[in-house]
């Protein structure tokens, strides 16, 4: 009896990138799960990878991190400054600015909690002093107790704020400045009134401000010689080529065909906090401007990696080096009875810079791989499933083609079944048990699985479909109440050629063989 590996390579997953694979860029952060509420306190989103350092918003009411309250629902686009891993081809950069948009909902509550007086402004020395607030002092009931508080602080550099129950707990980092952030106070009703108070912290440095309480992060010098200033605690009044030199505003263009290193000085004015504030501190930071000419982007640079054609015909989609893969086609093959060479073309995404074609068309690489044959078992089965004998034809490309289909017709697909339809069974004839080769469902690949004792096929197939195999059985099933089943496809002579687990739970639906 042949079967399949069960390291099946469909549950591999790509790993953060390890240089000098890929640039990091706003598509990679993919922040996710951003809101503003209706008192205008931002929720911060989650970024797949790198720190957020610090948010803005350009809109006019957006003060301290947070925004006013809307007569009407009101669109908030919010740009989150976030940091750039060591392992990505653009650390160099320190960090990247990235925009995500929520909408606040309109002001509609009444009553609920409310301010009592104002809490008193702050004052901390860097290096991990806190400062503790009983909060009950500074906000009132309604009907209903104060549930809990929610921070929103925009300066994580510079302190931290966290509570448990009452007690706010102030502390700081070592940035000296003087900065607001905001604590909201909520009850256990959605259709009540929130509280805000506003916070002034000041942390104080006991030492005299020098480059290292600088930390200049990011900026840039273009190819045409203009010059964005990095960030840094405190303000850049000057930028100079030498140390005490004549401000500049730009450097010449660059169209020697390479990158020209640049040492800039810069003239920083310490900020509130420090022995020396107010006081002027020179600081220096190297930076690469790139060439006008720059290199073409093409397969070579991509330089793929990784693919390759699983013996059901699916194809493993492999990494680049540069760029991003953004399809490939075709979309798969058919299983092979002997190995056979195929060529998969790659449509990759050049990088957003340094390149000639940077924010051009894709381009086109295509691999030559060899598909393996698909090993045939003629072995019976001896476990017993059930079978629903209701099948779909030919939903492959249309399940590749989306990741979260709507189907017109849920019977389109088996990911439109089970998604949009989960009772579509309840009322259909189950078979009787059908002898399957294993209780694995990895090795039915190969598989004729309703092979009887006498060697007739119990199910008669005419065309490529997908079927149903489950343990439960039933005229009144609840998805509901199940965990997970499995989908195979069968060619028209009844072989498996693919397998499928159905998560009810999670309502995912993944290939596994």
């Amino acid at each position: 009896m042949s079967k399949i590996n069960v390291k099946s390579p469909y549950y591999l997953d790509v790993q953060e990138p390890t240089p000098p694979q890929v640039e990091l860029d706003c598509t990679l952060i993919d922040l996710k799960k951003l809101s503003v509420d209706q008192f205008g306190n931002v929720n911060l989103p989650e970024a797949q990878y790198g720190e957020i350092l610090s948010y803005s918003s350009t809109d006019g009411d957006f003060v301290d991190g947070k925004f006013n309250t809307v007569l009407t629902d009101t669109s908030r686009t919010i740009t989150f400054r976030i940091s750039i891993p060591s392992n990505f081809t653009n650390a160099a950069n320190d960090y990247i600015d990235c925009d995500a948009t929520a909408i606040q909902p309109t002001f509609v509550c009444t009553g609920g909690v409310t301010t009592n007086g104002t809490i008193p402004n702050q004052s901390l020395n860097t290096g991990g002093n806190t400062s503790t607030i009983d909060l009950s002092l500074y906000f009132t009931q309604g009907v209903l107790p104060i549930f809990g508080y929610r921070i929103t602080n925009s300066f994580p550099s510079y302190f931290s704020a966290t509570t448990n129950g009452d007690n706010l707990y102030i502390t700081s980092a070592d940035k000296a400045g003087t900065h607001t952030f905001y604590v909201e106070a909520f009850d256990n009703d959605i259709a009540t009134c929130n509280a805000t108070q506003p916070i002034q912290v000041t942390i104080v440095a006991t030492e005299t401000y020098d480059c290292t309480d600088s930390y200049l992060q990011g900026g840039l010098i273009n190819q045409d010689g203009s010059i964005i200033l990095p960030n840094v605690n405190g303000a850049i009044t000057a930028t100079k080529l030498t140390s005490g030199g004549t401000p500049i505003t730009s450097v010449p263009p660059n169209n020697t065909g390479s990158p020209i290193s640049y040492t800039l000085y810069f003239d920083i004015t310490v900020p509130i906090g420090y022995v020396n504030t107010g006081a002027t501190v020179e600081c220096f930071k190297t930076f690469s401007q790139v060439s006008s000419t720059l290199p073409i982007f093409d397969c070579e640079v991509a330089s793929l990696t990784g693919q390759a054609i699983y013996t059901s015909g699916a194809i493993l989609q492999g990494n680049a080096a540069k760029g991003t893969i953004a399809s490939f086609s075709p979309l798969g093959f058919g299983t092979v009875t002997s190995v056979t060479p195929r060529t998969v073309t790659f449509s990759i995404t050049p990088p957003s810079s340094g390149y000639s074609n940077s924010g051009g068309a894709n381009i086109s690489c295509p691999v030559e791989l060899l598909q393996p044959s698909i090993e045939i078992s003629t072995e019976l089965g001896i476990y017993p499933f059930y079978v629903i004998t209701s099948g779909y034809v030919n939903p492959w490309l249309y399940m590749r083609q989306s990741d979260n289909p709507i189907p017109k017709n849920f019977t389109d697909s088996v990911e439109g079944e089970v998604t949009y339809y989960k009772e579509a069974y309840s009322g259909r004839y189950w078979s009787s048990p059908q002898d399957l080769v294993s209780t694995e469902p990895m090795q039915w690949l190969g598989t004729y699985v309703y092979a009887s004792p006498n060697k007739n096929r119990k199910y008669k197939i005419g065309t490529s479909q997908y079927v149903l195999i489950t343990t439960r059985r039933g005229n009144n099933l609840f998805w509901k109440d199940a965990v997970a089943d499995y989908y195979v496809l069968f060619t028209s002579t009844g072989l498996i050629t693919e397998v499928w687990r159905y998560d009810y739970i999670n309502e995912t639906i993944l290939r596994i063989a």
